[in-house]
């Protein structure tokens, strides 16, 4: 927590980068691009940092990784494909043939020698974690405007930006629709703890129209536990009362998939920093007609 452990990584011109759009084409993509220049100074490519870190661990990766390098690791990826490693390289990917009448599915089979089939679309319902009668709320995390992921929390003149729709700054929020708050009898600002079956968190409350009744929200970025002055033991990482669930076909984590439960602990006091002080311009018990 005292020094910081710097590994200096290759600039993009010295290696390899490869990218895979997440969503947007029918057609499967896979970009590659190969270094242009050799390193100008001792840095190493930080993907070979993590391979070689993974070979090193006291207690070993079970199954170790293969690879070598990065080139070894891509190289192996792009060869499942049905491509060629040295057509890859020299058209900068791989992407598959297809027609907007043409389903992918049907097409590939094609290039394969197969019969071309129709795709097979399957549904599965969706798995929560918590129990709906004793979680009724589905907890719902997302990226700040002004950190991101949280990597920038420790810039101040990031933590003084107001957030686009509620103004807040300088700290961490639960935003909560005003039909259930009125029915929880939580107020703007007020203390309330969100507990999922991972953990709980004290937050202050952000009553938002946007927000279904079914749902709280809360943006990621804050809640550093040692990360500079501006940044250490400010607000609360929603992070932290995450289920450790995954999709199944892509295993990444399911961030949308945990339930919460949550209630009044406190009155404001003070946490909530807005920087228009209010979310309407005027209160019912303030109508100046």
């Amino acid at each position: 927590m005292l020094s910081d452990w710097i590994l200096p990584d290759h600039s993009f011109l010295e290696s390899w980068v490869e990218g895979m759009p997440e969503a947007g084409s029918r057609a499967a993509v896979g970009s590659l691009a190969p270094p242009v220049m050799r390193p100008l100074h001792e840095t190493r490519a930080m993907p070979d940092v993590l391979l070689e870190a993974g070979r090193r661990l006291k207690r070993p990766l079970n199954p170790a990784l293969p690879w070598q390098n990065f080139q070894e690791m891509l190289r192996s990826a792009f060869e499942a494909l049905p491509a060629v490693w040295d057509t890859v390289q020299k058209q900068g990917g791989w992407w598959s043939d297809i027609t907007p009448s043409a389903p992918f599915v049907g097409t590939l089979d094609a290039r394969l020698g197969r019969p071309q089939t129709a795709p097979t679309v399957r549904f599965a319902a969706p798995q929560f974690d918590g129990d709906a009668s004793e979680y009724p709320f589905h907890f719902l995390p997302y990226a700040s405007q002004s950190f991101y992921d949280g990597s920038l929390a420790h810039l101040p003149w990031l933590q003084e930006l107001p957030d686009p729709l509620s103004s807040a700054m300088w700290s961490s929020w639960v935003e909560i629709n005003p039909q259930t708050a009125g029915r929880l009898q939580i107020h703007q600002g007020d203390l309330v703890e969100v507990t999922s079956r991972q953990g709980t968190l004290q937050v202050p409350a952000l009553v938002s129209p946007g927000i279904a009744p079914d749902v709280v929200a809360m943006p990621v970025g804050q809640g550093h536990e040692t990360y500079t002055r501006y940044a250490s033991g400010r607000g609360e990482n929603p992070i932290r009362i995450l289920a450790s669930m995954v999709e199944p076909e892509t295993g990444t984590l399911a961030w949308a998939a945990t339930r919460v439960r949550i209630s009044k602990i406190g009155n404001d006091d003070g946490r909530l920093i807005l920087f228009g002080g209010s979310l309407t311009e005027s209160r019912p018990e303030h109508d100046h007609r």
